[in-house]
């Protein structure tokens, strides 16, 4: 008996170690392409291939606002700004805290023959605190795939 009250308190121990711990499943990921600003910082990487591109990065916030339905649309561009192609994606859950980050993969089929020059990122999400009725924010950037 003294056995398993012993292995009980044990594996007690252990779960309430991970449950106490942060975990952050791509934080220690490198992405070389950044963008900040005063509310968000993202972080991105561009991959081509014959079929379309496919931006994957990191969203975090940095705002003292719980964002509420974050989006993040990504249009691509030719060398002289015309439009070319665009994909949006909503995340999952859809409130982030302080600090915390959340993952996006973004895949726009792309001809082969298609030139791509820059990429136009908009983001946009509502402050949790100002409720159903609150105005949205909204940011755009431009960046080199």
């Amino acid at each position: 008996m003294k056995i398993g009250k012993s292995a009980l308190a044990v594996l007690l121990a252990m779960v309430a170690g991970c449950a106490a711990a942060g975990w952050q499943p791509l934080s220690d990921r490198i992405y070389h392409n950044n963008y900040a600003f005063y509310d968000l910082k993202i972080s991105w990487e561009t991959v081509r291939d014959t079929t379309a591109v496919t931006i994957s990065g990191i969203l975090k916030n940095q705002s003292y606002y719980y964002l509420r339905e974050p989006e993040l649309t990504a249009t691509l561009l030719d060398a002289e700004g015309n439009f070319v192609a665009e994909g949006t994606y909503f995340f999952f859950p859809s409130r982030l805290a302080l600090d915390e980050t959340a993952p996006f993969t973004i895949r726009i089929p792309l001809g082969q023959e298609q030139a791509l020059d820059r990429i136009r990122f908009t983001y946009r999400y509502r402050p949790a605190e100002e409720g159903r009725h609150g105005s949205p924010r909204f940011h755009s950037f431009e960046a080199k795939p």
